[in-house]
């Protein structure tokens, strides 16, 4: 078996969203003051990926890919494009619109990441080499990371150096602890998420996509693709069902509008239905306490629940943040200008990415749990949102990337949970003609502590991971 080995400035391993980003940002972004970077970017397969997630990118990634330059890896193919959400609850639907004209695309997976390939391989001074990373290469005396191990197709072994490694391997990433040491959060696995392509499909709203809160499964999120078809993602409670398509059938298509129902079973009969893990990860502030001459990025620092679309727009913040930063740096062979931009990224990334997690963890909780307290939020949630844009359009600025506030969603939390309780005080219960009269307030009071404690538990540790 034969060895090679190879250096460059700088190496990235994973050619998913952020790496490819990171790649082409890294080369045309670099100031003119200082010498052209040799960049590799490493993936173990090269052909073109087939996932069912990361299909959706809302506003607040469409900006950061505008800001990175690559808007036409969104416009040199098919992608639909998507003006808001149509929620429904029971028989109620309400649309919300993005804000300001802002527009979300939806694509197929494969096509968005070979395009993406394509403009880093094109960028200057990239190299984009199919090799599987084995290991991380450290100097013996300082014990940082120079390099990495890798293996080609065909067994052939090789090793790269370079003065910085990014390490962007997606969720399953096997460097975190190398690279991290010891940890304060692992990944957990929060559920699973099933979808399925369907076709001949009428969604409510156009240009909508579409969520469905059910009772007893999990929401229900559906969005237009390219080529007329549409994708439904089902989040599921762990464990899953042991008859996934049973439970569809059964427990999540009859709850659906029926003019959905039809396609959607055609579908069920005729097409593949998948079934990914989710997990939740926190991110570890790296530089001082973490390896030196390496960094994390992307899904392998930090995770969060899919069902709201938002990991891909925080792994292209985390690209326009990082890629800035080191293109002031006149090299990167200076582990401690390299420490002092990584606590500045972590801190400068910390709005966005904070608002997104906690957003995604909190609400996906809200609307998969079951219970009193949860169907008064839920009751409370959609009708303080349905009042107009005044109410609908803070909560969607938040969860869709384009502001960035942890303290603008703890204040649209709490101004939702303080509505909810207004409700159950001043709405007739289902099937009753008149609101709750007075001596019945204590045991409403009752409620509405339980509801503010719920928010409480569903809201409070991932706030506090994400601090």
């Amino acid at each position: 078996m034969s060895s090679s080995s190879s250096s460059y400035d700088v190496i990235i391993v994973g050619a998913g969203v952020v790496g490819p980003s990171l790649a082409y940002a890294l080369a045309t972004k670099r100031s003119d003051r200082h010498a052209p970077l040799r960049i590799a970017l490493l993936e173990r397969s090269l052909a073109k990926p087939d996932r069912m997630v990361a299909e959706l990118l809302q506003p607040g990634g469409v900006n950061s890919i505008k800001k990175l330059g690559l808007e036409s890896c969104i416009a040199d193919f098919d992608s639909a494009a998507l003006q808001g959400f149509y929620v429904m609850r029971g028989e109620q639907g309400i649309s919300v619109t993005f804000p300001d004209g802002h527009v979300g695309r939806a694509f197929e997976h494969g096509d968005f990441i070979m395009a993406l390939r394509e403009r880093a391989r094109n960028a200057p001074n990239v190299d984009m080499i199919e090799t599987t990373v084995t290991g991380l290469i450290e100097d013996e005396r300082t014990h940082r990371v120079t390099g990495v191990r890798a293996s080609r197709p065909g067994g052939q072994s090789e090793s790269f150096s370079a003065d910085l490694v990014i390490l962007a391997d997606g969720s399953l990433s096997k460097f975190r602890s190398a690279v991290l040491g010891q940890m304060q959060y692992e990944p957990v696995q929060k559920g699973y998420l099933a979808g399925v392509i369907v076709k001949d499909l009428k969604l409510p709203e156009p240009k909508y996509a579409t969520m469905v809160v059910l009772k007893g499964a999990g929401p229900v999120v559906l969005y237009d693709l390219p080529n007329d078809e549409y994708r439904m993602l089902i989040e599921l409670k762990d464990p899953p069902p042991a008859d996934l398509k049973e439970h569809l059938v059964n427990e999540v298509v009859p709850q659906l509008p029926p003019v959905m129902r039809a396609p959607i079973l055609a579908a069920l009969e005729t097409s593949r239905v998948r079934r990914v893990p989710h997990y939740y990860l926190p991110s570890t502030k790296q530089g001082q306490s973490s390896k030196a001459g390496a960094f994390l990025l992307g899904d392998s620092l930090n995770m969060r629940h899919p069902l709201t679309a938002g990991g891909m727009t925080v792994g292209l913040n985390d690209v326009v943040i990082i890629a800035d930063l080191l293109s002031e740096l006149p090299n990167f062979k200076n582990w401690d200008e390299i420490s002092t931009v990584l606590q500045k990224w972590t801190h400068l990334r910390k709005p966005l990415a904070s608002t997104i997690n906690t957003m995604s963890m909190s609400w996906a909780g809200l609307f998969a749990a079951e219970g009193e307290a949860f169907e008064i939020l839920q009751d409370g949630a959609f009708k303080y949102i349905g009042q107009g844009p005044e109410y609908s359009v803070p909560a969607m600025s938040l969860a869709t990337g384009i502001t960035a506030s942890p303290s603008q969603l703890t204040r649209s939390s709490l101004a939702i949970a303080f509505y909810s309780i207004w409700v159950l005080f001043t709405h007739p219960k289902p099937g009753n003609k008149y609101a709750p009269r007075f001596y019945e307030y204590p045991w409403l009071m009752i409620k509405a502590l339980n509801v503010m404690w719920t928010l409480g538990t569903v809201m409070g540790p991932v706030m506090w991971a994400e601090k």
